[in-house]
């Protein structure tokens, strides 16, 4: 990353062609570089903030115009980075956006790396490092879901929850080191009875923060279900039927799924990875047995299974599964009697359409999207990354309550609760580290 002495340039919109495309400086030099770009009046003397100008831009050496843009400055600190911007709207397209990219670094602005503008508004306290995690979260959002989340993280909704907590927390510590320092007089530091309410407090709020690790992961990465049956069970049927278009091979030969087929499907918002699998059975070739191999790993670490009865064929007897299950019947409309099937969640036919929807139901029902809905609303979508420095806060926080009730030494205590407020500072950016900002805005494309 470039020092923030250093002004920087990228394209910030995507590739391809398309009606405007974006190119964004900032840093101490912003306007010079933009005085040396554009020969608009308005960017003489003092620059009005966040008044657009429509001028040429052209290349500092030679002048040649390259294209007519329109250039919006944003002095600092109120733009995106905190320092002082200008965005430059040119005419969409590679070339286009190429040229002015490489008049803005031939008039001084250095290219930005991955991620860099974030990063900058992070620095200069315009985010904080969980909201600038929300900002990648936002642009990589598959679903309305996902979104929805990434825009509430990024108003500050997973800020607020951890302020509450470490609030409290980092009172409590003040009142620790000032018992140490003034040891000798009788009204400083927290009496024991206090202290266990912060600290039982916090408990309960990190535990309430971690019960919905769950759903954050299922709103980042998707719920994972799994189709498994026997063989000739109508399991890529359901599958191309759920996702209204031919996606898995389909034929009247048992064992012709071998490998596992993925695809994506939104349910009321929520997204499903739906896998196709090989039928179960002992007896297949060696390419289907290793297919079968692939089915069991799947369903071991599925979200949700689909167990597919065949309802033209003989009661399955099925494995236990570590996950939800739904017990679907496949080819309702060849059924002669239903009453042979016990425990079915629900009766389809991929032919007709039958129970399709009374499915769909039933999955966001099993994996409780509602609860997904209210975690995505609060900005509470916990990212691997945070969920690992609460458990982490979670464990030295109970090992502190246990030493508060051992009576142990204020030094220890006040030394087990900074570890404490380290794990938490982590997730919101308040402690950081080089290696901790790498490991966030390496997610980052450029121009970001």
């Amino acid at each position: 990353m470039k020092s923030a002495a250093v002004t920087i340039a990228a394209v910030a919109t995507p590739s391809g062609k398309g009606g405007i495309a974006v190119v964004r400086v900032s840093g101490p030099a912003a306007l010079a570089v933009a005085r040396n770009v554009c020969d608009h009046d308005g960017l003489r003397g003092e620059v009005v903030s966040h008044y657009a100008l429509v001028g040429l831009i052209r290349h500092p050496e030679g002048g040649e115009a390259v294209d007519q843009a329109v250039v919006l400055p944003m002095i600092a600190p109120g733009s995106y980075t905190g320092e002082d911007v200008v965005e430059i709207s040119c005419h969409g397209g590679e070339q286009t956006a190429r040229l002015v990219l490489d008049a803005c670094l031939s008039a001084g602005a250095a290219m930005a790396g991955p991620g860099e503008f974030t990063r900058r508004a992070f620095l200069n306290g315009r985010l904080s490092l969980d909201q600038a995690e929300a900002v990648a979260d936002l642009i990589h959002a598959d679903d309305a879901l996902s979104a929805r989340a990434a825009l509430a993280q990024l108003r500050g909704g997973l800020r607020r929850e951890l302020a509450a907590v470490e609030t409290p927390l980092l009172e409590l510590h003040a009142q620790l080191e000032g018992s140490l320092e003034f040891g000798d007089e009788d009204d400083v530091g927290p009496d024991s009875a206090s202290m266990m309410e912060v600290f039982a407090s916090s408990l309960e709020s990190v535990d309430t923060l971690l019960a919905d690790a769950r759903g954050g992961r299922l709103i980042r990465d998707g719920v994972q279900v799994v189709l498994m049956g026997p063989p000739n069970a109508g399991k890529s049927s359901l599958f191309n039927a759920l996702l209204g278009e031919q996606r898995a091979l389909v034929d009247h030969e048992a064992g012709t799924t071998r490998d596992v087929v993925s695809s994506r499907l939104s349910i009321e918002g929520v997204t499903f990875v739906l896998h196709d699998t090989a039928g179960l059975r002992d007896d297949g070739d060696r390419v289907e047995s290793a297919g079968v191999a692939l089915t069991r790993r799947e369903a071991a670490r599925a979200d949700l299974v689909l167990q597919i009865q065949p309802l033209d064929g003989a009661p399955t007897v099925f494995e236990d599964c570590c996950a939800a299950v739904l017990r679907v019947g496949s080819r309702a409309d060849l059924a002669s009697d239903m009453t042979l099937y016990d425990g079915l969640d629900v009766a389809t036919s991929a032919r007709t359409g039958e129970g399709l929807d009374e499915l769909r139901r039933l999955m966001t029902v099993a994996v409780d999207a509602g609860r997904m809905n209210e975690v995505a609303r609060a900005g509470r979508a916990l990212s691997q990354r945070h969920r690992e420095r609460l458990e982490a806060a979670r464990t030295d926080l109970a090992l502190l309550r246990e030493q508060a009730e051992a009576h142990t030494a204020v030094e220890v205590l006040a030394s087990l609760l900074s570890g404490v407020l380290a794990q938490l500072g982590e997730v919101t950016g308040r402690v950081y580290s080089e290696r901790l900002l790498g490991e966030v805005f390496s997610r980052f494309c450029v121009g970001k």
